[in-house]
């Protein structure tokens, strides 16, 4: 019986690996491949099948967050750019202010945390 899959063996992991990444492999490449290079298309297939797999949970994680919070997908990678230059612009800002800090520790013979006490800054700020 030609549709009877009871008498099917099951597939080895790298053909299993090799449909789901859609890399061709012939069946005489495997069954003849005895070089180093088999295992490691067989590795790389499978890690490949498993990227895929952890790619298609993130994206269905993604929309279903995207799904609660009502915002399409350009509204969300737009909300998160704004956010990256902003905390661009904090990031410069802070570092010309410790410049500024350092240069007048500098003028003033004292240490920077100093400077920072005599502004009531905190150190960590």
């Amino acid at each position: 019986m030609d549709g009877d899959n009871k008498s099917a063996k099951p597939k080895p992991a790298v053909e299993k690996a090799a449909e789901q990444t859609g890399v061709v492999v012939s069946d005489d490449a495997l069954l003849f491949d005895d070089s180093p290079e088999k295992e490691q298309r067989a590795e790389l297939a499978a890690a490949i099948a498993t990227l895929k797999g952890d790619l298609e949970a993130q994206t269905k994680t993604r929309d279903a967050l995207l799904a609660k919070s009502s915002l399409t997908m350009e509204q969300a990678r737009q909300l998160t750019d704004e956010h990256i230059d902003h905390l661009h612009r904090y990031n410069d800002i802070k570092d010309a202010g410790q410049m500024l800090f350092g240069k007048l520790a500098e003028l003033k013979d004292k240490t920077v945390k100093e400077i920072y006490k005599d502004y009531n800054v905190d150190i960590e700020d």
